[in-house]
């Protein structure tokens, strides 16, 4: 069978959209663990589906590698000092209880959410919006500042 190159497009009808999502999300994650396993790496992806459902993956774990990215940009911003500093604010609860739950596993989450009462669960919703809205902010800064670069060298070829 030969490959062939596809073209990139939004995808309009919603079965294939999902299915789409579903199969290079699987690929994403397993691309990140042979990545992992060749080059002794850590690594973490964090996927949201347009329905809003979280999907990670992390080696050796999504709890361990945000910890270790925390920690590296705390010490980054100390040292560097006239760079974008990073500031590591405190993580409130609701948080840490996401973290906790993405470090051990899709059936730890599942088990997890399922034990939490209303408020926990509203307390935990709003604090995925909150992340979610952080991502999309720095998604948005580095794509803002990926065309502020083009303009400034010329645009590409």
């Amino acid at each position: 069978m030969v490959r062939r190159r596809v073209e990139i497009k939004k995808i309009e009808e919603k079965s294939k959209m999902y299915t789409t999502f579903t199969k290079r999300r699987q690929g994403l994650f397993k691309k990140t663990k042979v990545l992992c396993t060749m080059c002794e790496a850590e690594a973490a992806v964090l996927t949201f589906s347009k329905a809003g459902n979280a999907f990670f993956f992390g080696h050796p774990s999504v709890e361990s590698v945000v910890k270790r990215y925390f920690a590296d940009q705390s010490t980054n911003s100390e040292i560097e000092g006239n760079q974008d500093e990073f500031v590591v604010e405190p993580i409130p609860e609701a948080e840490k209880k996401i973290v906790e739950l993405m470090g051990k596993g899709r059936v730890a989450w599942d088990v997890g959410v399922r034990n939490l009462g209303l408020f926990e669960l509203d307390e935990l919703a709003a604090a995925i919006q909150e992340i979610k809205n952080k991502v999309v902010a720095q998604a948005q800064e580095i794509i803002n500042n990926g065309e502020d670069q083009e303009a400034e060298f010329g645009g590409t070829d």
